[in-house]
């Protein structure tokens, strides 16, 4: 008995091996275009498991390729007297029919089908995928909605239908079944969005279902999930104020929704609706300080009152007034707890932008450092800032101080060598060329990129400009003029900068002297005269080290301050072409497939 069942066993393994070679072959011949040799293969493997459609379908794939339709339709036919319940061969069957141009005989096929669907979920789905992958996918929802009507429930096959309707172009009602899958399945809220945003690429495309997800919130006004979706919408639209609004009844009505309103403000914050930011901070704050977004809402609400009064002007004497109280109450109001170092932080950068109160904002600064309330990091971060105001101040020896203090606090850290390079650059504006020269070298490999490249560029431009004259006099009165601008100290810079130009005529620092020149017009927003400045060295100094720097800085004050984006485009695909061993290739690049629209693609 053992015996003759190994036998048995041998057996099976061996018919199961010539199978699989014989269909590895037929494949073979079917993929080099040997269809009567792959026909014979196909058929005789088709005879021995007809229940296999894949094997009759390739098998008259052959016959069709041979132009042999009778065949074709023979085996075809023969599959279906054998399994005339199998509603999936008579759609192969019509697309064999269809081929050779038997329209009519097709179609009452599909007919057949959709006249005697399964009371079965799973069969009416295989029939429905069979029409789909004919192309058929009219056929496929038909059968999917009459399914539902027969089996007598509504919304089974949701997900099936409403990508058969996104793919269908029916995307009216893709919207309404996942409107009606949330109901019935809260947790989908992300699937919807995440397929509504792949979906949707403009936000006037979403009008349809702000509509359609409008009028459900009124029939349901208690939904949270709805709610939430509107909200959604509205932000896709950049409609935050809407959006703000939906979240704050969200908010009043769950109880734990302030992440939301927090993530909108700052979104709104970002893309420069300040009125709606300010509208999301107050609310925010309307909780208590004991709210985890508290002290965020609070420094971004000063930050947006900010940026809301110099939209499109310069900010008004009353504004800064009202502004600078708003700051003073909140600090004060919360000074103690520690939280407000940053608020403070942009208080002195107010200070010192807007009133013009270097003392005060120096003031400021250093009472937070003295007070140590910051962490080791952040208070280096408020060392190094107090620095800077100290150069601007013109006590460079206080300044160098902090930036040695920070470097040895931090030596290998992003701020260690942010410091460093500071108190190089401060070395540099005095004249220390060499000593400068060797710090920059050292942070040509820092961690920071910005800080990399900047080294770089200071280091290759002392090497250019030192020795080339017997004296390095050019250099120390150029390094000098840099100071000047860095302090704000504009006209001198000018009168410094001509002066130059007439000591020193036809200079290697020719480019560089313009390339200042540059920066104070931009300083003074004289735009127009910027531009011409920076177009100037672009053209007739293309081979100095300055031309890729005025080609990235041309492009950045067309992207940002002129709001040309085409013209920004070019610039950058200019520069990133035409000086792609620039330390600003990278970046140049990154922001030109921004503005191509590559982020959305």
């Amino acid at each position: 008995m053992k015996r003759i069942l190994f036998i048995l066993f041998v057996s099976i393994i061996s018919i199961k091996a010539a199978t699989a070679q014989n269909m590895q072959l037929g494949i073979q011949y079917f993929q080099d275009g040997e269809y009567e040799k792959a026909a014979i293969i196909y058929k005789e493997l088709w005879n021995k498991n007809k229940s296999n459609e894949q094997l009759l379908h390739t098998l008259t794939e052959c016959f069709i390729a041979l132009k042999d339709y009778d065949k074709a339709l023979q085996v075809m036919n023969e599959a279906i007297q054998q399994n005339p319940n199998q509603l999936t061969l008579r759609i192969t069957n019509a697309a064999l029919l269809t081929k050779i141009n038997k329209n009519d005989e097709a179609e009452k096929q599909y007919a057949y089908v959709l006249a005697n669907l399964p009371q079965n979920p799973n069969m009416l789905l295989n029939v429905s995928r069979s029409f789909d992958r004919l192309g058929k996918s009219d056929y496929a929802i038909q059968v999917l909605e009459k399914g539902e009507k027969i089996l007598n429930t509504p919304g089974m096959f949701a997900t099936d239908l409403a990508n058969l309707y996104l793919k269908t172009g029916q995307q009216d009602k893709m919207l309404l079944t996942y409107l009606s899958m949330l109901k019935q399945d809260p947790s989908i809220l992300n699937y919807i969005t995440t397929t509504v945003q792949r979906t949707f690429r403009e936000p006037k495309e979403y009008d349809g279902l702000l509509k359609a997800v409008f009028e459900k919130v009124q029939e349901d006004p208690q939904n949270p999930q709805l709610i939430e979706l509107l909200s959604w919408i509205y932000i896709q639209k950049k409609d935050f104020a809407n959006a703000l609004r939906q979240l704050k009844a969200l908010d009043i009505q769950t109880g734990n929704n302030m992440i939301k309103v927090y993530n909108l403000s700052m979104t709104a914050y970002n893309e420069g609706q300040f009125e709606t930011a300010i509208q999301g901070y107050n609310y925010i704050m309307t909780k208590g300080s004991g709210s985890p977004y508290f002290f965020e809402a609070g420094r971004y609400r000063l930050k947006s009152m900010v940026e809301k009064s110099i939209l499109n002007t310069e900010i008004s004497e009353i504004d800064q007034l009202q502004i600078d109280k708003e700051f003073n109450d909140y600090i004060n109001a919360y000074q103690e707890t520690g939280m407000t170092v940053y608020a403070t932080y942009d208080y002195a950068e107010f200070l010192l932008i807007y009133r013009k109160n270097l003392d005060k904002a120096i003031q400021v600064l250093q009472d937070l450092v003295d007070r140590k309330y910051a962490n080791p990091p952040v208070l280096a971060e408020l060392k190094i800032r107090l620095a800077d105001y100290l150069l601007i101040k013109g006590e460079r020896w206080d300044a160098s101080l902090l930036y040695s203090q920070v470097d040895k606090d931090f030596k290998e850290g992003p701020l260690g060598q942010e410091a460093r390079y500071k108190n190089a650059k401060l070395s540099y504006y005095v004249g220390d060329f060499g000593w400068a020269q060797a710090q920059f070298n050292a942070l040509k490999t820092a961690t920071s990129r910005l800080i990399s490249n900047d080294a770089i560029d200071q280091s290759v431009f002392i090497m250019d400009n030192m020795g080339l004259d017997s004296t390095d006099e050019a250099l120390k009165l150029y390094a000098a003029t840099e100071l000047l601008i860095y302090r704000n100290l504009l006209t001198e810079a000018t009168v410094k900068l001509d002066s130059l130009l007439k000591k020193f005529p036809g200079h290697a620092l020719d480019d560089d002297i313009l390339y200042a020149q540059a920066h104070i017009f931009e300083k003074q927003k004289n735009y127009p005269k910027a531009v011409s400045t920076y177009e100037k060295i672009i053209a007739d100094y293309k081979e100095e080290i300055r031309a890729d720097n005025a080609l990235y800085e041309l492009a950045q004050l067309y992207d940002y301050q002129l709001n040309d984006k085409e013209k920004a485009k070019e610039l950058y695909e200019k520069l990133f072409n035409d000086y792609s061993g620039s330390v600003f290739s990278v970046d140049a690049r990154q922001r030109y497939r921004v503005l191509r629209g590559d982020e959305n693609q």
